[in-house]
């Protein structure tokens, strides 16, 4: 039996059917990826130090999505924060940076990002999550969303009533984090709206009864097939015992 849990993880990031770019950015343990993916990728890491994963869906329709999601993953996963304080407060900061640069650049007004994220560490896991993209615990065979969406009551419509940055003017956040032990094994998605907004539970669900890379290769597949209305990122994180 090793010291360190054993970390599997799968992940793809594309620009869909529709949209002419792709504004969703990824970040998995350091890797950060802003452009369309062939292929999902996958590593696997040891959890000797904290993990993190996230992914930022940059504002379609809105000047820079792509700048606010990519600068949003890049500042994470130069981070490493482990306490639900520390990403609240890593969190407030680039929002404030974001702001910033769009005050130093006009051309860049309105810009912003949804960002969700898991940390795992040796014995807890935390999550957060500032935007309507989302993070799921999935565990025999059931998801359960840990993610927060800031969006209006009611039928979905689009709207996003919190995000990092993506406005004219200064909006400060109040970013959704929780945490609790890490259980061994266990597994993980996350996603941008390219994907809850074009499948149901019940159909992620099915996608997940395969292996990780099966999974990813599936919800991407429906997603597709769905229509592809958006940019699409899916990554799904497997934490079991070392052998």
């Amino acid at each position: 039996m090793g010291i360190f849990p054993s970390i599997e993880v799968t992940a793809v990031c594309h620009r869909g059917l529709v949209r002419p770019n792709n504004e969703d950015s990824i970040t998995v343990a350091g890797w950060v990826c802003d452009v369309e993916m062939t292929a999902p990728r996958r590593s696997r890491h040891e959890l000797k130090e904290p993990l993190l994963f996230a992914v930022a869906d940059g504002m379609g329709g809105h000047a820079g999505g792509e700048i606010a999601s990519r600068y949003t993953v890049k500042r994470l996963a130069a981070q490493q924060c482990s306490k639900e304080e520390d990403i609240a407060g890593l969190l407030a900061e680039i929002n404030a940076e974001l702001y910033a640069t769009m005050r130093a650049d006009h051309s860049l007004l309105g810009m912003g990002t949804a960002v969700v994220g898991l940390i795992l560490a040796s014995k807890r896991v935390v999550w957060f999550n500032v935007g309507d993209s989302r993070l799921y615990s999935c565990r025999e065979g059931r998801l359960e969303q840990l993610s927060v969406d800031d969006v209006p009551p009611g039928p979905r419509s689009g709207l996003i009533t919190q995000t990092l940055g993506g406005a004219p003017f200064f909006v400060p956040i109040a970013p959704h984090t929780g945490g609790q032990e890490l259980m061994l094994p266990s597994r993980f998605l996350l996603c941008s709206d390219g994907l809850t907004d074009m499948l149901a539970d019940a159909e992620i669900e099915r996608a997940l009864a395969g292996s990780d890379e099966d999974a990813v290769r599936a919800l991407f597949t429906a997603a597709m097939q769905a229509g592809g209305a958006d940019n699409v990122s899916v990554i799904v994180v497997s934490a079991r015992e070392s052998e």
